[in-house]
């Protein structure tokens, strides 16, 4: 069984980071040394030579996520001295599903994602919203997949399910407000932000709303849905790098997985969604229709194994490329965060809890 590592940081930005750096030296490394690799194979079968860019793109990013948000850029740079990386190369892997497209764009895409679903409280047990997602990537990833609990000399205190050395991907904070994506593909890039410093940036707002102006307002690289969701009130945000399609969260769940949903979104997508793609998000579709829905039954659908490999739990068993690599499951109301490393039926579920006020 998967277990989830964490880690407790505190003070300012760059002491934060360089206390995750330290921490996870080991880790970050690997995880670095793994996602260039990546990258090679990723070139190699576009018959491209272009390693050489990733230099000149990540200090590229790097600027302009100093520019854009200077703690985010502060304790990414802290990382990187604690590690003893280069910060540019870490930017660049972090943010490879992004960065990536602007070295080589191409319409040939990997089965990568996750499965994301927002249940409003017409539908859960308890009357509260419920946000969840699987993170779904390289199989290798799982390796580096840990708990980061940040209590910051300013600013709220939060919890983000990310892989060692990374912003936020997933994850909370004393306000209950919950961050979430999923991986999409569409023709327009730029040179931007990318997903996983728009998600740390939002994190540390106090609404959704609040949440949502951020990535909304931002120059983004690429496209990915974004969800935010506080006590109150959840948005999800289908994003290609210059447009925004927003959906408030209602009386009925919202499902998305790896394609675009918006008509203009998908005239830009480059290939038709893949198989897993379709499947999951037909399968958690009709999971999320039942009424009473809890933490337990929110394990259930992301522990699915109904359709094998094309399931919304992927096993590396399964010999495919992508891996479920963790799930976490909120509810912003009650401040509650639950996470496993790993698929959700091979991972040891842990509660991630808050000690400041909120």
């Amino acid at each position: 069984m998967y277990e989830l590592d964490d880690l407790t940081v505190r003070g300012d930005a760059r002491s934060m980071g360089r206390q995750q750096g330290e921490a996870l030296r080991d880790r970050v490394q690997s995880l670095l040394a793994h996602r260039m690799n990546e990258m090679t194979g990723y070139l190699s079968t576009r018959e491209v030579d272009a390693m050489h860019r990733i230099d000149e793109v990540g200090r590229r990013c790097l600027d302009l996520l100093e520019a854009w948000d200077h703690e985010g850029w502060d304790e990414h740079i802290g990382v990187a001295e604690g590690a003893r990386v280069d910060p540019a190369h870490l930017l660049f892997v972090l943010n490879m599903t992004d960065t990536r497209d602007l070295v080589c764009w191409g319409p040939e895409g990997d089965d990568e994602g996750c499965t994301a679903i927002g249940i409003p409280p017409s539908r859960t047990a308890d009357s509260d919203l419920i946000m969840a997602q699987s993170w779904d990537l390289n199989r290798g990833d799982i390796e580096h997949v840990v708990a980061i609990h940040r209590l910051p000399t300013d600013g709220p205190e939060t919890w983000t399910v990310t892989v060692a050395g990374g912003p936020t991907l997933i994850g909370m904070n004393e306000h209950g407000l919950w961050v979430g994506t999923t991986n999409l593909k569409t023709e327009d890039v730029q040179s931007g932000i990318g997903y996983m410093n728009l998600l740390h940036r939002a994190i540390r707002e106090r609404t959704a709303q609040a949440a949502a102006s951020v990535i909304e307002s931002a120059t983004r690289i690429a496209a990915h849905s974004y969800w935010l969701g506080d006590p109150d009130d959840a948005i999800q945000l289908e994003c290609s790098s210059s447009d925004v399609v927003r959906r408030e969260l209602g009386t009925e769940p919202i499902v998305q997985t790896n394609h675009c949903l918006d008509a203009a979104h998908l005239r830009r997508q480059p290939e038709p969604p893949s198989a897993s793609s379709r499947h999951r998000f037909d399968r958690a579709t009709s999971l999320v229709s039942t009424g009473g829905l809890d933490l337990e039954a929110i394990r259930t659908i992301l522990s699915d194994r109904s359709e094998g490999a094309l399931s919304i739990s992927r096993h590396p068993e399964d010999g495919e490329p992508t891996t479920t690599n963790a799930c976490v499951i909120g509810i912003p109301a009650e401040r509650i965060l639950e996470a496993c490393r790993g698929p959700a039926d091979q991972g040891r579920w842990i509660r991630l809890p808050f000690t400041r006020g909120g």
